[in-house]
């Protein structure tokens, strides 16, 4: 519509610049009233030179007044040359989508967030299924150290019609490596048995571990590649934003956050056992419940049952993964864990029993008392007679898409509990 405009303002400005000249001179011919100078000159500095020039020559009107043989074709040249000028510029700015892609990564480099958030999605970036797309502090501060040493440089530009393609090279911390050790802590996140250290539920929670992974740990830079894709719209270059470029942009990191394979089965499975490995004798006894784990029934020596228990696991607990195939989605390790023999120390506690048993206290102490005196001889056992075990199991590990599960059998379980299925058989032989 603008153009169509203009082209009708410059005809019709000529036109009258051409008409005038023919007016005027005719007027000169017949000796009347002529049209000021000032009113031809005016109309030729308007844009109408051309017609006016024309004029000049087609009427062979002023041709003996210099200022208007020479300084219509000067006015001419002059409107010729601002429009050259006019047109270059424009170009340069039409076809500078370079220049775009420079100014917004700049943004980036200056760590302006909103920029950022214009490109990179919160949500998208750290792949959580969160409660709460709400950001605090941390986000922020995690973004700004995430791109701290972000830099960039153009490599080539590709301009078809009103598209353009801007190649750029990215500059970042290794974002592999970044992904393995926050994937990790978010992993023993989901794994923690502590009320401590809870799984994240928002937004900023994700971004809270993202800033510690980030303070906590050195990244080496390395270079990837971005590919801006433009397209021209009322003669600006505007960048069409989209998933790809999202993950170019952060050095890949969203596809490291989104690979389901970036931390092996055997390092999953080492995370959840360390959790254990980690766990003091308090912490044993909240993850099992304990209150009377063994049915003592003894208000004297029950608590203090369970706490030696758990004392003799955390004291003991340990493992080693002896191998881990994979297959598909599918994954089978293999390990020994070391904890408490429970099948030695309910042999040795049913040792005790039967020389209780033919003691004349067995006989004539009530059911309090009769709960009491057993308790006693288990804490003892545990206390005495307590030794590290061996037991070997296997386990399965699914990927459901995320990452690798671990599937937690009674057979696992019975490990970490010192074999207590094997105990009770040994206890209830006669």
């Amino acid at each position: 519509m603008g153009k169509t405009l203009l082209i009708w303002y410059i005809f019709i400005i000529n036109f009258l610049g051409l008409i005038l000249m023919g007016i005027d001179k005719r007027k000169a011919i017949k000796n009347r009233f002529r049209i000021p100078e000032r009113t031809l000159f005016t109309i030729a500095i308007l844009g109408g030179s051309i017609g006016t020039f024309v004029g000049i020559y087609l009427f062979r009107h002023k041709t003996k007044h210099l200022r208007f043989t020479i300084g219509v074709p000067v006015i001419l040249v002059l409107q010729i040359l601002a429009v050259l000028f006019i047109s270059l510029y424009r170009k340069e700015q039409i076809e500078s989508p370079s220049t775009a892609v420079g100014n917004e990564l700049a943004l980036i480099q200056e760590l302006d967030e909103e920029t950022i958030r214009s490109f990179v999605s919160y949500e998208n970036m750290m792949n959580t299924p969160s409660k709460s797309s709400e950001i605090g502090p941390e986000t922020t501060e995690a973004v700004n150290l995430f791109f701290k040493n972000f830099q960039y440089h153009l490599h080539s530009e590709d301009i078809t019609d009103d598209t353009a393609t801007v190649t750029a090279e990215i500059i970042n911390i290794d974002t592999k490596s970044l992904a393995t050790d926050l994937c990790r802590a978010l992993t023993a996140r989901n794994f923690s048995i502590s009320p401590e250290h809870q799984a994240p539920e928002t937004l900023n929670d994700y971004y809270a571990l993202l800033k510690d992974t980030l303070e906590n740990n050195k990244y080496e830079l390395t270079a990837s590649t971005a590919y801006f894709h433009l397209k021209r719209e009322n003669d600006i270059w505007v960048i069409q934003a989209d998933k790809t470029l999202q993950d170019q942009l952060v050095s890949g990191f969203i596809s490291w956050m989104n690979d389901p394979t970036l931390l092996s089965p055997k390092e999953v499975l080492a995370i959840y056992l360390d959790e254990f490995v980690n766990l003091s004798s308090e912490g044993w006894i909240e993850y099992l419940k304990m209150d009377d784990i063994f049915s003592t029934h003894s208000e004297e020596y029950a608590s203090a049952v369970d706490q030696a228990y758990a004392e003799k696991i955390a004291e003991y607990f340990s493992y080693t993964i002896e191998s881990c195939s994979v297959d598909g989605d599918l994954a089978a390790a293999k390990l020994n864990i070391t904890s408490i023999d429970m099948p030695s120390i309910l042999s040795a506690y049913k040792t005790k029993l039967l020389k209780y048993a033919h003691t004349t206290d067995s006989i004539t102490s009530d059911d309090a008392g009769l709960s009491d005196a057993t308790a006693r001889y288990l804490l003892e056992t545990l206390q005495e007679d307590a030794v590290p075990g061996i037991i070997s199991v296997s386990v399965t590990l699914s990927n459901d898409g995320h990452t690798w599960q671990p599937e937690i059998t009674d057979e696992l379980t019975n490990a970490l509990l010192g074999n207590i299925t094997k105990a009770l058989d040994t206890f209830h032989t006669s």
